[in-house]
């Protein structure tokens, strides 16, 4: 995206257009999106990251708000933080942060209709591919957030 470029979607635009579609309120699109922010912030290249952040306006606000950070996942994502090496620290957040998404009624199978959804915005307003190209720079993790 040129300087020049205004952006044409922002977080909170994104956040209201997938909860439309997907048909969750806007409370569970922002936190379950929030949150998948979170982790890719954590584990994300940072060029790619970079990107996405300046075409989503408020979406690097939304990816340092303390509802972004990762939080543990129980025994199994502790044992696979210790023996899965990087890919394995990247599973067990995202691991609990599927636990956290489920405490306010959003599961896996709402992330497999929203995390497209949001992906296509994106791609729609920028011409590119950016949520996708940061997804699939956190090994063992793509897969889980539609990448």
């Amino acid at each position: 995206m040129s300087p020049q470029t205004q952006p044409t979607l922002t977080f909170d635009t994104l956040i209201a257009r997938a909860a439309e579609a997907v048909d969750l309120t806007p409370g569970q699109v922002r936190a379950a999106l929030t949150g998948a922010l979170g982790l890719l912030d954590k584990h994300a290249d940072r060029g790619p990251l970079a990107d996405l952040y300046a075409a989503l306006p408020g979406a690097e606000h939304a990816a340092g708000s303390p509802e972004a950070r990762p939080r543990g996942g129980g025994l199994f994502g502790g044992l696979m933080k210790s023996a899965g090496g990087v890919s394995g620290a990247a599973i067990a957040d995202a691991m609990g942060a599927l636990d956290g998404m489920k405490r306010i009624g959003v599961d896996k199978d709402d992330l497999k209709r929203l995390l497209p959804v949001a992906r296509e915005q994106v791609t729609q307003a920028t011409g590119q591919d950016l949520l996708g190209d940061v997804i699939r720079t956190v090994p063992g993790v793509g897969p889980m957030l539609g990448g």
